[in-house]
C-alpha cells in the first residue's frame, strides 16, 4: 500500500479536476438558469473544502489516524479506489451535462423545470449523488483512515437525506415526476434498466 504523500496526492488531484470541471459546469450553465443567482452553494461549498483539506493533510500530518496494509492486497484496494474515483467523476460530469442549468447544490425547484430522463438519469434518479458515493468510497480504499471514514459517512446521510428531499419537493411540484420514480431506482440502476428494459 502506498502511504503519506501518495494518498495525499491521488485525493488531491482528483478533488482539483472534480472543482474545476464543476465550475466550468457552473460557469456555462448558470447563465441559463432560470432561477435568481447561482446552483452553488458557498457555505456548502467552505464546508466541502475544510473537510477535503483535511482529509488531504491527514496521511501526511497525522499518518497515525490511517490503516498501513502491507500486503500486496493493499496496493489492490487503492489501483480499486483510483477507478472508482475516476468513475465518479465520470458519472458526475455526465449528470451535469444532462442536467445543465437544472443542477444546483441545493435542493430547488426553477421556472420550467422539466424532468430529466437521459443520459445517466434514464438509469438512476440522482447518477450525481452516485458520484459522491464512489468518491468517497473510492477515497477510503486509497487512504483507509478516520477522517476519510467521517467524510464517508457524512457523505451517504447528507446526500441520501438531500435525496428524499429534491424527491419530495419534484414529485410535490413537477409534472411526470412521481412516474419518474417508480420507474427509476434511486441510486443504483435496477438490472433491468441495465438490460434496456423499460
Amino acid at each position: 500500500m502506498q502511504t503519506g504523500l501518495f494518498q495525499s496526492a491521488a485525493i488531491l488531484i482528483v478533488v482539483v479536476l472534480f472543482y474545476v470541471l464543476d465550475f466550468l459546469s457552473i460557469a456555462r450553465y448558470d447563465r441559463q438558469r432560470q432561477a435568481e443567482g447561482s446552483g452553488r452553494s458557498w457555505d456548502y461549498l467552505l464546508f466541502v473544502v475544510i473537510m477535503i483539506a483535511l482529509v488531504v493533510a491527514q496521511p501526511v500530518v497525522l499518518p497515525g489516524l490511517g490503516l498501513r496494509i502491507e500486503a500486496v492486497w493493499g496496493l489492490l484496494l487503492q489501483i480499486v479506489g483510483l477507478i472508482l474515483v475516476v468513475a465518479g467523476l465520470a458519472l458526475h460530469t455526465w449528470s451535469r451535462v444532462c442536467l445543465r442549468e437544472y443542477y444546483a447544490e441545493r435542493v430547488e425547484l426553477q421556472p420550467g423545470h422539466t424532468v430529466i430522463d437521459s443520459g445517466p438519469y434514464a438509469y438512476v434518479r440522482h447518477p450525481a449523488f452516485t458520484s459522491f458515493f464512489l468518491f468517497v468510497t473510492g477515497f477510503l480504499l486509497i487512504n483507509p483512515a478516520l477522517p476519510t471514514l467521517l467524510l464517508a459517512l457524512y457523505a451517504f446521510w447528507d446526500f441520501t437525506r438531500a435525496a428524499r428531499q429534491e424527491e419530495d419537493l419534484l414529485s410535490g411540484s413537477l409534472p411526470g415526476y412521481s412516474s419518474y420514480m417508480q420507474r427509476t431506482a434511486r441510486f443504483v440502476p435496477r438490472l433491468s434498466q441495465l438490460r434496456g428494459e423499460r
